[in-house]
């Protein structure tokens, strides 16, 4: 499925201030998912037909992000994603999920779990970077710093300076295979949907939360355990196996599923293994 078929697909609701792209197909028990930074909804777009069938999965893009609302001055916050995680499954009539998660989703969701603002029934997290581990490629850091920075960050995204090109190189090192130009083409137009490019760097800065947070948030683990999965790409150059490690130091009992030479999008790279363990997993 394309962006132009994912986006009429879904629907639009109106919750917390702003208006959320949404998507709701299936039946069943449901399954939230939450996505990436900085992409959007449509990473699970492979794993939705084959799950289709067995869940009722709900999806959303978090504010500022694929076909959400996206302000140019508004507070972007994991904090707020966590909330609306709750405020969606609330609209649907939903009061006990699955929670499926990727990147940054598995941050958000540990918020939830630490708030106890949705019971959980299982738990998967897929390549989640919940904790930082430094960077071993300098040219990365160096990049982080100055999106980052309080002053040169905003400046770069209203400049324009975060193009094509430059989505294209830093994304090339998260998959295990050279992307396609279409497939490169669709992952950015959804990103710059509505002048999106031009809030990277502020979305960005959900990691200055994370730093400060993220072993509180990791202890949601232990004070409010719920059967966990990971789902952990090997391959992965940012949420390396190291993070998985880290996380199962929390909840031993875990189960943590390995995949050999696959990145950091499992679901975009094998839709159909990651498809079979969801399926075993939630039942």
């Amino acid at each position: 499925m394309n962006p132009e078929l994912w986006l009429k697909s879904g629907e639009w609701l109106s919750i917390g201030g702003h208006r959320l792209f949404v998507r709701s197909v299936g039946r069943g028990m449901p399954v939230l998912a939450l996505h990436a930074f900085p992409t959007s909804s449509y990473d699970y777009s492979r794993l939705v037909p084959l799950l289709s069938n067995h869940y009722h999965l709900i999806l959303f893009d978090y504010p500022g992000y694929g076909f959400s609302d996206k302000s140019p001055v508004h507070p972007y916050s994991l904090f707020e994603c966590a909330d609306l995680v709750s405020a969606v499954a609330a609209h649907f009539g939903i009061q006990r999920a699955y929670l499926l998660a990727h990147d940054i989703g598995s941050s958000i969701a540990l918020i939830g779990l630490l708030r106890q603002s949705l019971s959980i029934k299982k738990l998967i997290l897929m390549n989640g970077s919940v904790v930082s581990i430094q960077f071993e490629d300098l040219t990365m850091r160096l990049i982080q710093r100055t999106l980052l920075h309080p002053t040169l960050g905003p400046w770069i995204g209203k400049l324009g300076l975060i193009n094509r090109a430059f989505f294209a190189s830093t994304t090339k090192k998260l998959f295990s295979y050279p992307l396609s130009r279409q497939e490169l083409d669709d992952f950015w137009s959804i990103i710059t949907y509505n002048n999106g490019s031009q809030l990277y760097p502020v979305l960005m800065r959900y990691m200055l939360e994370r730093w400060q947070y993220q072993y509180q948030w990791l202890d949601a683990l232990k004070e409010y355990p719920v059967p966990l999965t990971l789902i952990w790409g090997q391959a992965d150059p940012i949420a390396r196996p190291a993070v998985a490690d880290i996380v199962m130091s929390y909840l031993p009992e875990a189960i943590y599923i390995r995949l050999a030479g696959v990145g950091h999008y499992p679901h975009w790279e094998t839709p159909e293994l990651v498809a079979e363990v969801v399926k075993h997993v939630f039942g």
